[in-house]
């Protein structure tokens, strides 16, 4: 059997813990006088909808309508006619109810969270979900192992930082590196880290001017090159170069060592060539690790970044305009467990896994999931 194809037999295969972890009836939002479908089958359908490139509501909504009845059959629909063993799936509306009032967290507990060693925060605004009287809905998450491990809708009047607290909030990060962009390295935010036992890698950018100056006023000439790695893909040739030196002098709350990433990149239709400069401030002293560990920590955050990608390109997430209730966080999180899921197959991209099983879009979904 050909590589990819074993390994799309594997994922298929292979059981999943999302079917193992869905929530029990206390966790529906709906009033219990007023349920036909169980929620377990409302939120297996609409993920194997989005698996097989459902973009948003609607889609997921004629999903369920299209789908043939072994499909419900293993979903579990209701049965409507037990002597003819009809079943009728959830209605759009039903399926768009669900989605706008279920509490994030149980599409988080869906996830197969690690016990990571490090949880990244990243935020990530959705654009087509602006209106004439407010912007678009901004969503924070934390991401452990490539998965979202827990994640809060940010006020239209209030900001990450002030988000950041109650995002973590619910998590045990004592003994975790917790690593975030250059709009969360505020002093505060540092000492309530370091207050929790935990570890910080923040970058450096010039909204913390004095900060910014004095990482790139450090001796990097006579730095050593601690890791250098050399990438070639989507038309471009990547080397980056890292460099540490310890931070003795540095006006930022339990400093220790600060990073420099060095980014030359070629384009090879045009060949043209750019450089950048990435500073990263941490509080984990030398002894306790690496350069060459610091750098794989700081290609840990750039690939949640492309995650991000993932959603806008192969599932529309900018285009999207729902900003009702719970219904972005969710939506967001449905297409963060497809991303995994679609991961797995094989292919050389999302976009290729999901056309894949969109060509039987309602058997291989289901399979990916390990429903029976």
């Amino acid at each position: 059997m050909p590589l990819q194809s074993a390994t799309r037999a594997s994922a298929l295969s292979a059981p999943t813990a999302i079917t193992d972890a869905l929530p029990g009836e206390d966790q529906d939002p709906r009033d219990r006088r007023g349920r036909r479908h169980p929620l377990g089958c409302i939120l297996l359908t609409a993920l194997c909808a989005v698996v097989a490139g459902a973009r948003c509501l609607e889609a997921i909504g004629q999903w369920a309508t299209s789908a043939p009845q072994h499909t419900l059959a293993r979903l579990g629909a209701r049965t409507t006619s037990p002597a003819l063993d009809l079943r009728q799936a959830p209605s759009p509306a039903t399926i768009r109810r669900v989605v706008t009032a279920l509490d994030p967290a149980v599409l988080i507990g869906l996830s197969a969270v690690e016990d990571a060693a490090v949880l990244i925060v990243d935020g990530k605004s959705l654009r087509g979900s602006a209106t004439a009287d407010s912007g678009p809905a901004h969503l924070l998450a934390v991401a452990a192992g490539g998965h979202t491990a827990a994640q809060v809708r940010v006020g239209d009047k209030t900001s990450e930082i002030a988000a950041v607290g109650a995002l973590l909030a619910g998590l045990d990060v004592a003994g975790r590196v917790i690593s975030a962009d250059a709009l969360h390295t505020q002093r505060p935010t540092a000492e309530h880290l370091v207050g929790r036992g935990a570890d910080y890698l923040l970058t450096v950018k010039a909204n913390q001017p004095t900060l910014f100056a004095q990482v790139k006023a450090l001796p990097w000439a006579q730095a050593p090159v601690l890791e250098a790695t050399r990438e070639r893909a989507h038309g471009r040739t990547e080397v980056r170069t890292a460099k540490v030196l310890t931070a003795p002098r540095i006006a930022f709350p339990h400093a220790a060592q600060v990073v420099r990433v060095h980014r030359w990149v070629r384009t090879a239709s045009t060949g043209r060539v750019r450089r950048s400069y990435a500073y990263l401030v941490t509080n984990l002293p030398a002894e306790c690790v690496t350069g060459g560990e610091l750098a794989h920590l700081v290609r840990g955050h750039w690939r949640i970044e492309a995650r991000h990608y993932i959603r806008d390109v192969s599932f529309g997430e900018d285009a999207s305009r729902v900003r009702t209730g719970n219904a972005p966080q969710n939506m967001a999180l449905l297409r963060d467990l497809a991303t995994g899921l679609l991961s797995g197959l094989g292919f050389a991209s999302v976009p290729a896994s999901y056309r894949w099983v969109g060509y039987d879009c309602f058997t291989r979904p289901l399979d990916l999931l390990g429903i029976a």
